[in-house]
């Protein structure tokens, strides 16, 4: 634990020490019952809430006080505690008592922090953190209805200005782990002084975290009753409205509350980010466009709606906005992304490119890598795409399953098969049960020829998932495709399909084996159905197959040539095309 906030008492001791004199009337601790000869330094300097007793450094004070301080550098809380609580009693003294209270609370030493508060209360009852203390040892203690007369003291000091007291203890309750206890005491504060909206409000706000809605509303609108329109209680309320029904009603209700306080940049805010929520974007748009209307240089304002407007497609001005937080370079990771991704989308790839590398950091900085490494692949340079997934996997080895996966398809896609394998099985002597690297050494090794391996790694992910209904699918269609296994192949199949019958991948499955089944009126029906739910060149090059070899030849090359319109010079849909036109 980190108790650099807790003030040693050697400096405590040298505050003292700068300028002490006896309070008038106040007779010093007598030097000999600490064993001393002679009077040393005493403490007396009164604080705004106290008359602190003229207390005698004497040696073994003095000594008794280092040792206490030692103990707390140490993190030897208990003897800290001993010693503190000790001379707390010896002296007198509610600093000292103070220490010992603050030490045990530190260091979740309930019993003897409730020790310490009582006497600290005890000897500065005017003191605001020793009540605020024992208030919270008293909740820790499963205690709270004991603590009402301290909060009535607190909430009754006006040192700090009016609602002080009530600021004091809102601050304090927020912070217990106890809800309910915390509820108990708060509903003696409101009880106590109900036409305060502060206080109800307070209560609500503990109410939600208790998740008690009935509660939080019921306060809420007592709140709002006494203070109507107050912002804090309408956002309050909104949320309430929202775990109770979800975001319409909170939505209606804040479009409410904007039209009767519109310049309110809260509610806007929030009535905005919500209509995010409900995808009302142009709801959103105009919120936003307003705000940065009235904070022009607000670039939190600008990313929001930046971002907000590539949601929405709209890219000129999405780009417009991220520009000019990136000319005064806030955000600069963030935007640089976002900016890599609008070179990506227009396919201005080396501009892309370069945003992207200039992420040097945050949340984006690894899929910036990542998309760089691949953009730099398309473009022909396998080489540095490699030594840019590299430089990835040494600054975040954390996800070196996603460069492998990243790294393997780079490899597989430019037909460099043996690189890939060995980037695949690296990564599956870390991770040998990961199922993304065995589907993707899979898939590679049915383009290597390499039907055993394929198998093996499928077989594994069905043992480990017997429900993955893409391994299942990739093993029936290659067994249906490669090997003459047709019935194995139709029953992996059928098992997917029935997981994911909407799946357009496995119904087109399933149609290619029961063609290799001879049932070609079935197979038709599977592959109609396939291509209806998505243009796929190798699902038309299937279907014109099965309807030659059926015999409806014009209906094969009609499906074939529809398929070319949208995939013009397809390799596979040419070969299918010369092999069954000539």
């Amino acid at each position: 634990m980190n108790n650099s906030h807790l003030l040693p008492l050697t400096a405590v001791i040298a505050l003292w020490l700068g300028g002490c004199a006896s309070v008038p009337g106040q007779a010093p601790v007598s030097p000999a019952e600490h064993g001393q000869a002679a009077a040393k330094h005493e403490l007396s300097a009164p604080g705004p809430s106290a008359s602190y007793p003229a207390v005698n450094l004497s040696a073994d004070i003095l000594y008794e006080m280092l040792v206490a301080d030692i103990a707390v550098q140490r993190q030897y809380y208990a003897l800290a505690i001993d010693r503190y609580l000790s001379l707390a009693k010896r002296t007198g003294d509610p600093r000292i008592t103070g220490m010992a209270t603050r030490v045990a609370i530190y260091a979740r030493d309930d019993r003897r922090a409730l020790e310490a508060a009582e006497l600290w209360v005890e000897q500065d009852p005017r003191n605001a953190e020793a009540r605020q203390a024992i208030i919270a040892a008293l909740i820790r203690a499963g205690r709270p209805r004991d603590s009402f007369p301290h909060v009535d003291a607190l909430m009754t000091m006006e040192d700090s200005g009016p609602d002080s007291g009530l600021r004091l203890i809102s601050s304090l309750l927020g912070r217990e782990q106890d809800i309910r206890a915390a509820l108990v005491v708060m509903e003696h504060v409101v009880s106590q002084d109900g036409g305060n909206a502060g206080a109800w409000l307070v209560y609500g706000q503990l109410a939600l975290r208790a998740s008690d809605l009935d509660t939080a509303a019921s306060a809420i609108d007592k709140a709002l009753g006494l203070r109507p329109a107050w912002v804090d209680a309408v956002l309050l309320r909104a949320r309430v409205l929202q775990l109770r029904g979800g975001n319409p009603e909170a939505y209606a209700y804040l479009g409410k509350a904007v039209e009767e306080t519109p310049d309110d940049v809260r509610l806007r805010l929030a009535y905005a980010r919500l209509a995010m929520d409900e995808k009302q974007f142009e709801v959103a748009l105009q919120q936003y466009e307003y705000l940065v209307g009235l904070a022009p240089d607000n670039d939190e304002l600008k990313y929001t709606l930046g971002l907000l407007l590539l949601q929405m497609q709209r890219v000129d001005e999405a780009e417009s906005y991220l520009k000019q937080i990136h000319t005064r370079g806030a955000r600069f990771d963030d935007v640089n992304f976002y900016l890599g991704w609008i070179g990506e989308y227009r396919n201005n790839v080396q501009e892309a490119i370069d945003y992207y590398q200039a992420v040097s950091g945050g949340a984006n900085y690894l899929e910036a890598g990542v998309r760089s490494a691949i953009l730099m692949a398309r473009e022909g340079d396998v080489k540095g795409a490699r030594a840019q997934l590299e430089k990835l996997r040494r600054e975040a080895p954390a996800h070196e399953r996603r460069i492998s996966l990243v790294e393997g398809e780079i490899l597989r896609g430019s037909e460099q098969y043996e690189e890939a394998m060995k980037v695949y099985d690296a990564a599956l002597e870390k991770a040998p049960d990961d199922e993304g690297l065995l589907y993707a050494r899979a898939i590679l090794a049915e383009k290597m020829d390499r039907l055993d391996l394929m198998e093996q790694d499928l077989l594994r992910i069905i043992q480990q998932d017997p429900d993955n209904a893409d391994a299942l699918n990739a093993l029936g269609y290659t067994l249906a495709d490669r090997t003459e296994r047709y019935e194995e192949a139709y029953e992996y199949i059928k098992r997917a399909l029935e997981l994911s019958p909407d799946n357009h991948a496995i119904l087109d499955s399933m149609g290619w084996v029961l063609y290799r089944l001879g049932k070609y009126d079935e197979a038709i029906k599977f592959l109609r159905q396939s291509l209806s739910m998505k243009a796929d060149y190798e699902v038309a090059a299937h279907l014109g197959e099965v309807l030659w070899v059926s015999g409806a030849q014009e209906e094969a090359l009609e499906v074939w040539n529809q398929a070319l319109e949208h995939f013009s010079g397809n390799k596979v849909l040419l070969d299918v095309i010369k092999r069954f036109s000539q």
